[in-house]
């Protein structure tokens, strides 16, 4: 992975955080945790925003599929310093979400962030007989 390659994957790493936060802080409280399976589909949802925003960046930067481990690490590291920020400040940042959201928000990215971490990982291709 070049220079180049590894500044592409912490941009569109930190814009898919921010878009992802940004998305927990404006319907977070009202809507996101109003039930379980409303909050279960949305993490789903913003996994799969993720999952879409890494694989564009790695298809426009021409990564292989068996070359993007350290990719993810770095689209997974803006998100990552910008979630514990986010959570250590929640009350300043997000001031309308209870004080329980702190836990649901981090499950929200952490899901998210696992999901890119697997979909990283090289599959071993099986022989052919």
């Amino acid at each position: 992975m070049s220079k180049e390659d590894g500044l592409a994957f912490v941009i569109a790493g930190a814009i898919s955080w921010f878009a992802v936060t940004a998305f927990y802080g404006a319907f977070g409280g009202a809507l996101l945790e109003s039930s379980f399976w409303f909050y279960v589909l949305n993490a789903g949802l913003a996994t799969g925003a993720l999952l879409v925003a890494f694989c564009f960046t790695a298809r426009l930067r021409r990564i292989s599929r068996h070359r993007r481990f350290f990719p993810a690490l770095a689209f997974f590291l803006p998100g990552l310093i910008g979630g514990l920020l986010a959570i250590s400040n929640m009350d300043g940042l997000l001031p309308q979400l209870e004080a329980g959201s702190h836990g649901r928000y981090a499950g929200f990215m952490l899901a998210a962030y696992v999901a890119v971490i697997i979909l990283s990982l090289d599959h071993p291709v099986r022989a052919r007989s």
